[in-house]
């Protein structure tokens, strides 16, 4: 979301796109990075796969 404020802009203005900004926080969702927290599907451990890629180097 893009807001802009002009110059002469007076108080309640910057109040008003102030209060916008609040509201659109509030209504979106985002994103839910618990729903996918430990759903790698490889067949093997994480330290084993770490420590492989690391031995390529």
């Amino acid at each position: 979301m893009v807001v802009v404020i002009k110059k002469d802009a007076p108080p309640s203005a910057i109040q008003d796109a102030m209060k916008a900004i609040a509201e659109e926080r509030s209504t979106r969702k985002g994103f839910d990075a618990k729903k996918y927290a430990g759903k790698l599907k490889r067949g093997l451990d994480g330290l084993t796969y770490q420590k492989e890629l690391r031995d390529e180097w």
